[in-house]
This record gives structure tokens, C-alpha cells and sequence, in this order.
């Protein structure tokens, strides 16, 4: 069994994602990925340390599923293999790399703290003695009955 390698990053989309279909009705979603780099410096500041650019294709379901949820600076997490991609610009031949996705989500950041939180949903009232005298969510678990593992 030969392995490779994965690559997991998390960046911003740079555009909206291109679905388009192989001669066979193959989806196939292409789009660049940009990495930003950002290091603490010797003074604890935040500073950019320079962008990687990814260019990454998606196929089938999660192509679709990409042009259909995405758009320009969306973050997101791509993980996939890396393909050696050549080509030619203004006559100078060029290496790159193209990522070929297995898996894409969109990351949670953590907020600078300076707006307070969205409240949630109200917790829901357990009466107490409902439901053959269990009290709480394990009443509701016992309604349904027990867990199948």
C-alpha cells in the first residue's frame, strides 16, 4: 500500500470557487487558498510573515459542495495530497504544487474578546419528578430507553 502525504491548512479563499464538469459529467471545483503566516515578533507583536498560496481542486460531492457554500474570503481548512504542477508564464517554466482535497471545512477562530458574547438558546426546564421520577436530561434518556452500545 503506498502512503502519502497530507497536508492540512487553514486560509482564506481568494475567489469564488469554479465548478465545471469533465467530459464524462464529472464536478470538478477549483480555487486558490491564501495562508497567512503571522508570528509574535521580539516585542509580542502580531506581524505577518509572509502568504502561502495554495491552489487546490475539489471533486465530485465536495466540489459541488464547495461552489455551492463558499465565496471570496471565506475561511476555510483544506486537507489534501500535493500534485507537482508545471507550467510555463511570460516564457519562464515555473513548479508549483496543486492540492487535491480530500476533506474542506470551515475553522472557528477565536474572537478578540472585544464584543461580548451571543447568548444561546435558553436552557430547557427539567420539572423536577417528571417523567417517573428522573429529573433532568437522564428523564429524557430514559424515555427513549437505553443506548444501543
Amino acid at each position: 500500500m503506498a502512503t502519502e502525504t497530507r497536508l492540512t491548512a487553514t486560509g482564506n479563499l481568494t475567489a469564488d470557487p469554479v465548478l465545471r464538469f469533465t467530459g464524462t459529467g464529472s464536478p470538478v471545483a477549483s480555487f486558490t487558498v491564501a495562508c497567512n503566516d503571522r508570528r509574535k515578533n521580539s516585542s509580542g507583536q502580531w506581524e505577518d510573515a509572509g502568504t502561502l498560496w495554495l491552489r487546490c481542486t475539489a471533486w465530485e460531492r465536495l466540489a459541488e459542495a464547495a461552489a455551492g457554500q463558499l465565496a471570496k474570503g471565506d475561511p476555510v481548512t483544506v486537507t489534501g495530497h500535493l500534485r507537482p504542477d508545471d507550467y510555463e508564464r511570460d516564457g519562464v517554466r515555473h513548479t508549483g504544487f496543486q492540492m487535491q482535497l480530500t476533506s474542506l471545512s470551515r475553522p472557528i477562530r477565536p474572537t478578540s474578546g472585544a464584543s461580548a458574547p451571543t447568548p444561546g438558546p435558553a436552557a430547557p426546564h427539567w420539572p423536577s419528578g417528571a417523567h417517573g421520577g428522573a429529573s433532568g436530561p437522564q428523564a429524557a434518556v430514559q424515555r427513549l430507553g437505553p443506548a444501543p452500545f
